[in-house]
C-alpha cells in the first residue's frame, strides 16, 4: 500500500539525536499511513544500529558508501519518496505531537497550497528549553505565490523540519542544487516551490530545533560561508526562475538589498566575537550589494570604526545602514525586522546611560565592569571604567550560555581572565538572574539597586 506520506529524514553522524528524531514521526497517526526514509550519509558513529533498534516496519533505511553531501542526501530521499505529500525532518530536531496530520489536513482542504510549514521551538543539546526565536508571522497564514516569494526571498523564514510539500510540487520544481555548498540549499528549493503555489504558515509551534556544536548553520556561520551561499542561492535562483518572476528587476534589487542587510548583521556578529578582520569582509560584500551613494558613504564610515575597534561608532553606522536598507524592502518582513533593529530605542539607550552613570557612583575607579546589555557599548561608555561585555564573545561565541553552571564558568573565566571586580545588570536584562537561577546565586546581593540597574561586587573570592 502507499503512503500517504514520506517523511525524509536526511542523516550523517548524528546518532545521539536521532532516536528522538524517529521516535518523534513514528509515534504520528496520519490518515493513509506514513513511510519514514532516513538515509545515512557515510556516518561513522552508531547511526545505523539507532535505526535497527526502532524496529519499526514503516522505517526504510539507506546508507551511502561515501558522503554526498545534504544536497544529494536529500535528491537520494525524493528519489525513493513515495507518498503524495513529503515532510522534512533534519535528524537533530524533533516534531511535536499531532503536528503531522494537521499540516497534511492542512493541505488536503487547500489543493492551491503547495508547502505547509510553521513555528518552531528551540531546544539545547539536551532537549531542554531556549528562548524562542521571533517568529515571521502571528497567526496562521495562506499566502499566495508572489507575496510568499517576495518575503522568503528576502530571507528564509522555513525552519526545514517544519517543512511539508507536495510530492508533486517536488516534482515540478525538480532536486535540490548541489552547487550551492554546504548552506542554504533548502532555501532555494523553497523558494522555487514557493513560485508554483501558495504558501501556509502554522503559528503553533510544528517541531523543535535542536541548537549544539555540530549543526550545519553553526558550522557555516561564523566563518560566513553561510553568508556565501546565500549569495548562490539568489543568483541562481533569480537567473533560473527568471520567467517565474513578476518583476525580475524589483526582486533582484531587493534581494540585494537583503543581502547587503544579512552580510551587515553578520558584520555586527563577527565584531563582538572579536574578529574584526571578518568583520571588515561581511562589510566589503555589503557594499558590493547596494547601489545608495548614502549607503556606500554609512559603509566607508562603519569600515573605518571597525578597523579601530569603535564599539558605538560601530552601532550607529550598522543602524543607519539597516535603516536605508529597509526602505528597499519595504513591503517584506524582513524590511519590517531591519526598521525595528536600526529604530532608535530612546528609553533603552536612557536607562543605559542612567546605568552608567550609576556604574559610575557606586564603584572604585579601578573597577573593571562587565556589563549585561546586549553588547551595547553604552554602560562602559558611560561609566568612565574599564570592562568588557557579557557574555565576552571571544571566550563564550555562541553568546548565550547554554545553562547556569556555564554562565557562573564564564563569570570566573571573566574574573581571571580580564579581571573583572563587578557585574551590572540593567533592569532591561533582568531575565538573565530568572534564566540562569546559578548565575543570580553568584552574583548575591547588590551593591547598588535602582529603577534602572543592579550592580554586583565580584571580586572577592568567595
Amino acid at each position: 500500500m502507499t503512503p500517504r506520506v514520506s517523511v525524509c529524514v536526511p542523516t550523517r553522524d548524528q546518532a545521539e539525536y536521532l532516536g528522538a528524531a524517529l521516535a518523534s514521526v513514528l509515534r504520528e497517526d496520519v490518515d493513509g499511513g506514513l513511510e519514514v526514509l532516513v538515509h545515512d550519509d557515510a556516518s561513522t558513529d552508531d547511526t545505523a544500529q539507532v535505526v535497527a533498534a526502532t524496529g519499526d516496519p514503516r522505517l526504510r533505511y539507506r546508507r551511502h558508501p561515501a558522503p554526498l553531501g545534504v544536497a544529494a542526501n536529500r535528491n537520494s530521499l525524493l528519489a525513493q519518496a513515495r507518498g503524495e505529500y513529503v515532510a522534512w525532518l533534519d535528524s537533530d530536531d524533533v516534531r511535536r505531537p499531532g503536528t503531522l496530520a494537521r499540516q497534511v489536513a492542512l493541505l488536503h482542504a487547500h489543493p492551491h497550497v503547495v508547502l505547509a510549514h510553521g513555528g518552531h521551538g528551540v531546544i539545547d543539546a539536551d532537549g531542554r528549553e531556549l528562548p524562542d526565536w521571533p517568529a515571521p508571522l502571528a497567526r496562521d497564514a495562506i499566502e499566495p505565490p508572489a507575496a510568499a516569494f517576495a518575503n522568503l526571498l528576502a530571507t528564509n523564514e522555513m525552519t526545514t523540519s517544519t517543512v511539508v510539500v507536495r510530492r508533486s510540487a517536488h516534482a515540478a520544481a525538480g532536486p535540490f542544487a548541489t552547487t550551492i555548498g554546504a548552506s542554504s540549499t533548502d532555501w532555494e528549493m523553497w523558494l522555487r516551490i514557493a513560485l508554483r503555489g501558495a504558501v501556509a504558515y502554522s503559528a503553533e509551534p510544528v517541531a523543535d530545533y535542536r541548537q549544539h556544536a555540530r549543526t550545519i548553520s553553526r558550522a557555516t556561520a561564523a566563518g560566513g560561508e553561510r553568508l556565501r551561499c546565500n549569495v548562490r542561492v539568489v543568483r541562481r535562483v533569480l537567473r533560473e526562475e527568471r520567467l517565474r518572476i513578476a518583476h525580475p528587476g524589483r526582486a533582484r534589487a531587493a534581494a540585494e538589498a537583503a543581502l547587503a542587510a544579512q552580510a551587515l548583521l553578520h558584520a555586527g556578529d563577527a565584531y563582538t566575537r572579536g574578529d574584526r578582520a571578518a568583520a571588515l569582509d561581511a562589510i566589503a560584500l555589503a557594499d558590493r550589494f547596494t547601489a545608495k551613494a548614502g549607503t556606500r558613504a554609512t559603509l566607508d564610515r562603519l569600515c573605518a570604526a571597525t578597523a579601530r575597534g569603535d564599539d558605538g561608532a560601530c552601532l550607529r553606522e550598522t543602524r543607519t545602514a539597516l535603516a536605508a536598507l529597509a526602505e528597499a524592502l519595504d513591503g517584506t518582513r524582513f524590511g519590517a525586522r531591519l526598521r525595528r533593529v536600526s529604530a532608535p530605542d530612546a528609553d533603552w539607550d536612557a536607562q543605559l546611560a542612567r546605568a552608567g552613570a550609576a556604574v559610575a557612583r557606586a564603584t572604585p575607579a579601578d573597577a573593571v565592569i562587565a556589563a549585561i546589555a546586549k553588547w551595547d557599548p553604552a554602560i562602559l561608555d558611560r561609566c568612565g571604567r574599564t570592562g568588557v561585555n557579557f557574555p565576552d564573545r571571544a571566550l563564550l561565541p555562541d553568546g548565550y550560555p547554554r545553562d547556569g553552571a556555564t554562565a557562573v564558568a564564564h563569570l570566573e573565566a571573566l574574573r581571571a581572565r580580564r579581571g573583572v571586580t563587578h557585574v551590572v545588570v540593567p533592569q532591561v536584562s533582568g531575565w538573565w538572574l530568572e534564566r540562569y537561577p546559578e548565575l543570580a546565586r553568584r552574583l548575591g546581593t547588590p551593591l547598588w539597586r535602582d529603577a534602572d540597574c543592579a550592580i554586583f561586587d565580584v571580586g572577592a573570592a568567595r
